[in-house]
């Protein structure tokens, strides 16, 4: 619904709604998404990574339905209900299939393409598209990309982590193969796949009721100080994501711009700063390549952090009537989301998919989820009334203080996971936090058998090959 929020506000629109109504519309699927990461939490675990995608998918296609339709306030309360919970729980989903099915190497980038560069070239159409036509019939492009999501995954081999984590080992071993092929690098990462999850099934009680098997491994971890650790650290990044201002740029990036510019005719500002958005997306694909996650983060955190401050300091003695005064804002504005994207948000969004273990995965992005959400619920809703009472430069100068909070926090606790399997961070985590734990001190053993099985797949390829 990008850029669809300016619409409805226009004098031209249809359908009388007040400056609260449309806060509503607006944050309402921050909020409920919460359920979506509950449901999508509970449904994957019964039927797999894909198909619950699949699942979930389909009510977003109703909801753009609905909104093409819709004639008063309470239709579109409804239509964000849903969608709430059915992008919630794909999201979600995405996050975990995504680390999941790619391989260490190709990990980062393969996540940032399908959490930065696909929801930022959807998030521009959406803007130009809201500009540019009538929001009803954005509405109904809107299916073409959600129809895609409902079929695709139908085509996909299931999640090599989640069928081992059911004890579907060979099943296991088939779509790993599928999907990383045979060599000594990916044998090694499967045989510590299955040796840790074999473990695991030893640790909790076989043929378990399913809400049972839940409670028991979630009782498990509350009692693990590595699992605290982890939490506080996925807190701290969801701060950092909703004080850096992608989510409310996005939903409100037409309205702010035009107060911020004093313009009507933003178009083109719009396009700049959207435009500086899609490379800045792009750039961590190459960047990934030569830096470390850790330099990444800070260097660019620091940069795009001193841009919104001077953007602070503009937006509050550059008097509007300035002739340079929208684009000098517009473009400090641009490099500040080509720098956020290019180094925090892609780092950020790649650890999020990789830290939490296993048996956990679905239940702790739920948990983190939910504060996230109500987060960006509460900094969407509330904007309009901030931005009232402090401006943007004071919402922008209190961001910033918030990031660089964030970033003392992360320099000390964050690890350095580029390159490693989602086995290997697991362990990192157990055994920095506690040697008593059992699955810590067999970690040693299980990454020496994998490394031996990719020692001994190596060898057994050299006597095929002679």
């Amino acid at each position: 619904m990008s850029g669809m929020v300016d619409a409805l506000r226009g004098a031209n629109s249809e359908i009388a709604l007040s400056e609260d109504d449309i806060s509503w519309i607006a944050s309402t699927i921050n909020a409920t998404c919460i359920f979506g990461f509950a449901i999508a939490g509970l449904i994957t675990e019964k039927v797999g990574r894909r198909r619950a995608i699949s699942l979930l998918s389909l009510p977003m296609l109703v909801t753009w339905i609905m909104i093409y339709y819709a004639t008063d306030f309470r239709t579109f309360i409804i239509s964000r209900l849903i969608v709430g919970v059915s992008f919630g729980g794909v999201l979600l989903l995405t996050y975990v299939a995504m680390a999941e099915y790619t391989a260490p190497g190709q990990r980062a980038i393969c996540v940032n393409l399908v959490s930065a560069v696909g929801p930022s070239i959807g998030t521009t159409l959406g803007h130009v598209l809201s500009i540019s036509l009538h929001w009803r019939t954005v509405a109904m492009i809107g299916i073409i990309p959600t129809g895609f999501s409902v079929v695709l995954p139908c085509f996909w081999v299931e999640s090599p982590s989640w069928l081992a984590s059911k004890g579907r080992f060979d099943e296991c071993e088939t779509a790993f193969r599928k999907l990383h092929g045979r060599h000594e690098a990916s044998e090694s990462e499967l045989a510590l796949l299955l040796n840790l999850e074999k473990v695991k099934q030893e640790d909790f009680s076989p043929n378990k009721q399913f809400m049972l098997s839940i409670i028991e491994k979630v009782t498990v971890a509350l009692k693990q100080r590595y699992f605290w650790k982890i939490i506080i650290l996925s807190v701290v990044i969801g701060v950092y994501r909703v004080a850096g201002g992608r989510i409310l740029y996005c939903t409100m990036a037409i309205t702010m711009l035009q107060e911020m510019t004093g313009s009507s005719n933003i178009l083109l500002f719009t396009l700049l700063v959207d435009g500086f958005i899609i490379v800045g997306s792009i750039l961590p694909s190459f960047l990934l390549k030569k830096m470390k996650m850790r330099t990444l983060l800070f260097s660019f955190g620091l940069i795009s952090n001193v841009a919104l401050i001077i953007l602070s300091i503009c937006l509050y003695f550059i008097q509007k009537n300035n002739t340079y005064f929208a684009w000098i804002c517009s473009s400090i504005l641009a490099f500040y989301f080509i720098t956020v994207y290019s180094g925090p948000y892609a780092v950020l969004e790649i650890l999020i998919s990789e830290i939490f273990p296993l048996e956990l995965k679905p239940y702790c992005i739920f948990a983190v989820g939910t504060f996230a959400g109500f987060a960006q619920f509460l900094c969407i809703k509330l904007a309009p009334n901030m931005f009232a009472l402090m401006g943007y430069h004071g919402v922008f100068l209190l961001n910033s203080t918030i990031v660089f909070l964030c970033l003392g926090y992360l320099w000390v606790f964050m690890p350095e996971t580029k390159g490693r399997t989602l086995q290997e961070i697991e362990l990192y985590f157990k055994r920095s936090t506690s040697t008593e734990n059992k699955n810590c001190a067999q970690s040693e053993t299980l990454l020496s058998r994998g490394h031996a099985i990719s020692k001994e797949f190596k060898l057994n390829d050299t006597l095929d090959t002679a």
